[in-house]
């Protein structure tokens, strides 16, 4: 099975085995001469699946027994996130909201509450929308760092293909007073590092490294600390885009 998909302005051609990463990406179809192409063999797929399970008993959890079909979704991205790398384009795990022609990319731990208060931002701030909720992809032009919907959008699969200026990136934490702050690159580096796809080889991790650098360089950082209340999503968007 062939077919090619458009992310982050570029056409990628993809050899997959089964149905599944076919209907995920629809809406992302494309024609054209290819940028790079992916090819996903069964190797892949058990590499995905021994991975899983390393990642869920590191974290206390349980393996979970997914489908040879949905650990293809997960090789197919993989390989594409290292290409990406090549683009000045990578991989944040971030929910990004569209809004004023922008987008702001709002990331944190598990459990910390950045789905609630993105879903906050679609019910309170008039035009907001969803451009990736899981895994957007993010790609550096001569002027601008853009956010790039992906098909990638994690279990609610919220997303919408489209790129747009990347305005901020906002770590989000709980806290019993809504309140948005700067903070330097410096000071936000090993959180930001975190939230990045992190590839294992030496040279690809080089060229992640220098990316993150640069988006520290080249968009603002908050820290938003927040109690999840309709109030969140107000305070947040006066902080971003009118500065009190």
């Amino acid at each position: 099975m062939e077919f090619k998909i458009g992310l982050a302005g570029k056409t990628i051609g993809i050899t997959g085995i089964y149905d599944e990463i076919l209907h995920m990406c629809e809406g992302y179809y494309a024609e054209g001469p290819e940028d790079f192409h992916v090819s996903v063999t069964p190797a892949d797929v058990e590499y995905e699946r021994k991975k899983s399970d390393q990642e869920a008993i590191l974290e206390g959890r349980v393996p979970e027994s997914f489908s040879a079909s949905y650990l293809e979704t997960l090789a197919v991205y993989r390989k594409i996130a290292v290409e990406m790398l090549k683009h000045d384009t990578f991989l944040m795990h971030g929910a990004v909201v569209g809004v004023a022609g922008e987008a702001v990319l709002f990331t944190a731990p598990s459990g910390v509450g950045k789905t609630t208060h993105v879903r906050l931002w679609l019910k309170e701030i008039p035009g907001a929308f969803i451009v990736n909720g899981d895994k957007p992809l993010l790609r550096f032009l001569e002027d601008r760092c853009e956010a790039c919907g992906t098909p990638w959008a994690g279990k609610e699969g919220m997303q919408t293909n489209v790129s747009l200026p990347l305005r901020a990136i906002c770590f989000v934490e709980r806290g019993s007073v809504n309140k948005i702050t700067p903070v330097s690159f410096k000071d936000s580096y090993p959180l930001l590092f975190q939230q990045v796809y992190r590839p294992e080889a030496g040279e690809a991790m080089l060229r992640t490294m220098e990316l993150v650098k640069r988006l520290g360089e080249t968009v603002p950082l908050y820290r938003l600390s927040c109690n999840l209340a309709p109030e969140a999503a107000h305070v947040a968007f006066r902080g971003l885009f009118r500065g009190n």
